[in-house]
């Protein structure tokens, strides 16, 4: 199947990451058509949308490609792959067939930074989740009064100062609970931009300037305070943030269905001291109040555009994860023998947030894909 000049000269049937997201955000009916190698499916994809592995078939120019897939009516249809190249070929096919279709333009790399939030209020404050929608990245705003603070910033900082404006808040704190390695981080970028504290754990091994917490410490903004709780383990500074009896930003300590890995960049007699510390983390956040929402930094999937957050009470993760309930012994067992392969570009991104640049790279580049973060 061959693009004529005269298809791609008409060709105005691309749909921006932004007007996908509008759509998602409004509840629209959209069939998205993901048309990717099952194995990068596997990787990451738009929760929600159908997969037809034709890479092949349509990069071959063969017609029948998309004959078996069901489309449904009166939806926007959206055609998805890696870049945006050979969904535009799926695209070209459906309308051909007659069918008013889309093609999402840059791909996945693009749909890397798709957002939505979902939000819940405790008595003093208001908790606003930022969810990168691909890789299930999850920041925070909170915010009391007239100030707020952000945790792990993961997107561009117009994203937290809007969110911020139309809340009334001034961002009076910005935190990482650790250095990340599948993301880039934006906390830098945002304390410049926000003329806000950047704060970190003391003695944090990181290239750059920050004022220092300790644990123990509380982080006051408006009506409330953020303890600050160091969980070494997944990584040495890794820290938790716990909002009264509330909530606790775990980071990538805590999930909602599995623990952090301890062993990045690390052998393995240091994967093991790791793994001990992050015993007795865990430990300390399973003796928070039982009904402490737990807010981790990461989701394992996609995201749904559903507006509904993504946590899970201290109660409910002791009796759903078996490996809250291990002894020491067996939980270092555990670990040892569920830690996946290190991705190479974690290596990477966890320099550049180590220096605190990353001047001269494309993050788009060194983020693509799913995060590995997690021992499930």
């Amino acid at each position: 199947m061959m693009i004529t000049a005269s298809e791609i000269f008409h060709m105005d049937k691309l749909i921006s990451v932004e007007e996908l997201q509008e759509k998602l955000n409004k509840k629209e009916n959209v069939f998205i058509l993901d048309v990717r190698p099952s194995e990068q499916r596997a990787e990451w994809k738009i929760e929600g949308s159908e997969h037809v592995d034709a890479y092949r078939q349509l990069k071959a120019g063969d017609e029948t490609a998309l004959d078996l897939v069901a489309i449904p009516d009166d939806s926007t249809v959206v055609t998805v792959c890696a870049a945006g190249k050979t969904s535009l070929l799926a695209s070209v096919l459906l309308q051909r067939k007659g069918i008013d279709a889309y093609s999402l333009d840059g791909g996945m790399k693009a749909w890397n930074y798709a957002w939505n939030t979902a939000e819940m209020k405790s008595t003093q404050a208001k908790i606003i989740q930022v969810r990168r929608a691909a890789k299930g990245v999850l920041s925070y705003i909170v915010g009391s009064g007239k100030e707020a603070i952000v945790i792990d910033a993961a997107l561009e900082p117009e994203v937290y100062l809007n969110i911020a404006r139309q809340n009334g808040w001034t961002i009076k704190y910005v935190a990482d609970t650790h250095i990340h390695a599948d993301y880039v981080s934006r906390t830098r970028d945002l304390a410049k931009a926000s003329i806000a504290t950047h704060v970190f754990i003391e003695h944090a091994n990181v290239e750059y300037c920050y004022s220092p917490i300790k644990n123990g410490q509380y982080l006051k903004f408006g009506d409330v305070a953020l303890e600050v709780i160091h969980t070494p383990g997944h990584t040495m500074e890794s820290v938790s943030f716990r909002l009264g009896d509330a909530a606790v930003f775990t980071g990538d300590t805590l999930f909602v269905d599995g623990i952090g890995r301890p062993d990045l960049k690390a052998d393995p007699d240091e994967a093991i001291k790791r793994s001990e510390l992050l015993f007795r983390s865990l430990q300390r956040l399973s003796k928070l109040n039982v009904g402490t929402l737990v807010l981790p930094a990461h989701a394992s999937t996609a995201v749904p555009f559903n507006n509904q957050l993504i946590g899970a009470t201290i109660e409910t993760l002791k009796d759903k994860l078996e490996v809250l309930r291990m002894s020491e012994i067996d939980f270092i067992k555990y670990t040892a023998s569920r830690i996946p392969p290190t991705p190479p570009n974690y290596l990477t991104i966890a320099a550049l947030n180590r220096q605190g640049s990353y001047h001269g790279y494309t993050p788009a580049n060194l983020e693509a894909g799913g995060n590995h973060c997690a021992i499930a």
